[in-house]
């Protein structure tokens, strides 16, 4: 294994590496926990655990920002780690003032900055070379008109949102409304963006710890607000 522009082959994953972006073949889990934006919550990604257990998912993808925010800033990089949770690197994880760790930090410093499944990609902010935050269907919409990903899921937003291709508006996407702990199946012929929410701290009224479940199998998305420890946004 060479650092910095390399291949690795592990059992049928094929996984590429290059200006840190990880590119998989297929994982065969067919139920994934996208959990983003944890902030150096422990209690609260203890929570989100328990219950992602409970639901019988059988993969979790973490979208980012583990630290900054929170008191346990090295313990929640060690669940992720030591569990071997695929994880991105998000803003937060790159740029801090903590102190951390120098195998903290290393490990934070080595995460991809998105990992690309056949047609679906996994990213902090977004897949477009020029990154905003996408919490509006134009946003959205752009991520569609620069990229080819049929589903790409995302987290620094600390909100669930889910926009699709389709819309009778040019230059904008559909966002879709939801209930919370009930599947969205998604159409076979559409694109969507999904942004996970946080297990930090949200940023609207909501005091829960949020995420998603993609269920392979169903072609559908489920948003869960569990109870737990949530921070302070004036923390942040």
């Amino acid at each position: 294994m060479v650092i910095g522009h390399w291949s690795l082959v592990i059992g049928h994953w094929s996984l590429v590496i290059g200006h840190w972006s990880l590119v998989i073949g297929h994982w065969s889990m067919e139920k994934v926990a996208i959990i983003s934006d944890i902030h150096g919550n422990l209690p609260g990604l203890q929570a989100a655990m328990a219950d992602i257990e409970a639901c019988g998912c059988n993969q979790i993808v973490c979208l980012g920002d583990l630290v900054d925010g929170g008191d346990y800033n090295s313990e929640v990089v060690q669940v992720i780690r030591d569990n071997h949770i695929t994880c991105v690197r998000g803003n937060h994880d790159e740029y801090n003032d903590l102190n951390l760790p120098n195998d903290i930090q290393y490990f934070l410093d080595t995460l991809p900055i998105e990992i690309v499944e056949l047609d679906v990609v996994y990213t902090h902010v977004s897949p477009r070379i020029k990154k905003h935050k996408i919490d509006h269907p134009v946003e959205a919409w752009n991520v569609f008109d620069e990229t080819n990903y049929r589903l790409c899921f995302v987290g620094h937003v600390h909100l669930p949102l889910i926009f699709g291709e389709r819309c009778d508006e040019f230059g904008s996407s559909t966002a879709y409304d939801f209930d919370y702990e009930q599947p969205l199946y998604l159409d076979d012929q559409d694109r969507y963006v999904i942004s996970v929410g946080s297990l930090g701290y949200g940023r609207d009224i909501v005091p829960k710890l949020r995420y998603a479940i993609y269920n392979k199998t169903e072609n559908s998305i489920e948003f869960r607000a569990v109870e737990g420890e949530i921070l302070s946004f004036q923390r942040m």
